[in-house]
């Protein structure tokens, strides 16, 4: 039986990334990692949400993604490639927040990081050391929230390229979880 004990330690960005990176598994990561970047067609944006939503889609989500974002697929071309997220979520007001934030996010991969519950707790862990869930925040208070400081604090991160960030992120706001810090 492996047994294992943290450190604790200050560590630079590259060493946080480095080690929590390593943390993240989700079986299902091929849902995303074959469809992002691609032709948005329904079927990638079906993949897609179902491995956002981590396990298939009831009819009620199947029926809010077809929707919010597989009819309405053809207006991304419509944006100027930089429009802002907060033009982007106007436009796409509907389908609940987290969900058109990932839908930004599958719209300029590279540019707008995905966020949720986990990547929100280790974001608020890191800029102040307490556990703070986003779960309460209404839709307009999360899309505050990802516009006005999940994009700063992300924006430290520059310099990693890909996923990396966003994986480490996950899995140390969900040791956090786990862990009730």
């Amino acid at each position: 039986m492996p047994m294992i004990i943290y450190k604790l330690f200050q560590a630079n960005p590259q060493q946080f990334v480095d080690f929590w990176k390593l943390r993240y598994k989700d079986p299902k990561e091929n849902l995303y990692r074959d469809n992002i970047g691609q032709a948005l067609n329904e079927k990638r944006i079906l993949e897609l949400y179902q491995w956002k939503n981590g396990t298939p889609l009831s009819a009620g989500k199947s029926k809010s993604v077809h929707y919010n974002f597989v009819e309405r697929r053809d207006e991304l071309e419509q944006l100027q490639p930089t429009a802002t997220a907060n033009d982007f979520l106007a436009r796409f007001s509907n389908g609940g927040a987290i969900w058109r934030i990932f839908w930004l996010h599958c719209w300029q991969h590279d540019r707008f990081p995905i966020y949720d519950q986990h990547v929100h707790r280790a974001m608020a862990f890191i800029e102040n050391g307490v556990c703070e869930e986003n779960s309460q925040y209404d839709d307009r208070r999360k899309i505050k929230a990802y516009i006005d400081r999940y994009l700063p604090f992300h924006a430290k991160f520059a310099a990693f390229k890909g996923r990396t960030v966003d994986k480490a992120l996950w899995a140390f706001g969900k040791f956090i979880k786990d862990r009730q810090m």
